[in-house]
């Protein structure tokens, strides 16, 4: 028969065993809160640190971290016409390349991604679709695995094209892959563009109502997210400031001012799209190919919305006031005035 410890030595051996689970646990506790409830203004987390890409950015790599700290260095760029990145048409088209279309909700994306479709079936064998998207932020792992597949071994005359949608890529956190993506494609002599679509904000958010007729929403449920109180949650609906933030994940996790909000999303649409419009669609195919070399073909609308959206002047004002409040009249007019030179010519006597 196994003989068996004393009660009074079990019981200290489980106290014990208890008591360092209990301080593990409560260090891990004080890590998550701290990081949570940091300010984004402040210095108390930097995001791009050593330990913090380690602990909580996926994936788990040295070579990642070492880029996201020489992201870190980079300084920031005045928001300038002339520091938007430029194509220099006198070089295409591009022989071969990737397009990364950064598909936002309600900005025309459907029809765009439909449009690459058909271009893909028209253009033959050495051009091809991928996309890897889902309502869970474990996609992105995924997508950013397969995407950098994507990127090696490019044919001589190849175009891929990457539909990046639905919790698939983080831009605010991620930023670090578009660097490796682009050094990657164009280490081959390929084109790398990056490319989205945006509209003006109030119309943007009120097409997103339509979301709220199928589960019966009032209009204050559907909007809750976008109170001030409320930064931290996940809502309904997604703008699109921060759509190219933080995409489907919660609105404003770090509780960042309004206006570091758009100059961080200037800032990452400086750096890496080569083409963005404002619901310009007839302009964006026409550009399009002119750097693939494909044959035009119109861009046809779907996914329209055939129903009708009523509302009090009290609950578009309310649309209006939250959209404001978030940043995302303030981001649109910023895109105006760097992408549409001239806007304020007006002004000008």
């Amino acid at each position: 028969m196994p003989r068996q410890l004393p009660r009074h030595k079990v019981l200290t051996w489980f106290y014990k065993l208890l008591f360092l689970a209990l301080s593990f646990t409560a260090v891990r506790i004080y890590v998550g809160f701290h990081l949570s409830s940091s300010n984004l203004q402040g210095e108390a987390v930097d995001s791009l640190s050593l330990g913090f890409q380690r602990e909580f950015l996926w994936p788990k790599n040295e070579p990642i971290i070492e880029l996201a700290l020489e992201v870190a260095k980079k300084p920031n760029i005045p928001p300038l016409l002339s520091n938007l990145r430029s194509i220099d048409e006198s070089k295409l088209p591009h022989k071969c390349g990737i397009i990364f279309f950064y598909h936002i909700a309600c900005t025309g994306g459907s029809s765009i991604n439909h449009w690459f479709g058909k271009q893909v079936k028209l253009n033959g064998p050495h051009t091809s679709y991928w996309t890897k998207w889902g309502r869970n932020e474990k996609v992105e792992a995924s997508f950013i695995k397969g995407m950098t597949k994507q990127t090696q071994n490019i044919g001589p005359n190849e175009w891929r094209f990457v539909h990046a949608h639905g919790m698939s890529y983080f831009p605010n956190v991620s930023e670090v892959y578009l660097y490796q993506w682009r050094e990657e494609v164009e280490s081959q002599g390929c084109g790398f563009v990056v490319t989205t679509m945006l509209r003006d904000a109030i119309g943007h958010t009120i097409s997103q109502t339509k979301g709220m007729i199928k589960p019966n929403l009032t209009l204050d449920q559907f909007m809750s997210h976008l109170e001030p109180e409320h930064y931290n949650q996940r809502g309904h609906f997604v703008t699109q400031l921060d759509y190219l933030l933080y995409n489907m994940g919660p609105r404003n996790e770090y509780n960042a001012t309004k206006e570091e909000k758009v100059r961080r999303a200037i800032e990452i649409l400086q750096r890496h799209f080569d083409v963005l419009l404002l619901s310009d669609y007839d302009r964006f195919t026409v550009i399009m190919n002119k750097i693939t070399g494909w044959v035009p073909l119109k861009l046809r609308a779907s996914n329209i919305f055939g129903g009708d959206l009523n509302y009090s002047y009290a609950e578009l004002q309310k649309i209006k006031d939250l959209t404001e409040s978030n940043g995302d009249v303030a981001f649109i007019d910023a895109v105006k005035h760097l992408y549409y030179p001239g806007t304020l010519d007006y002004l000008v006597v």
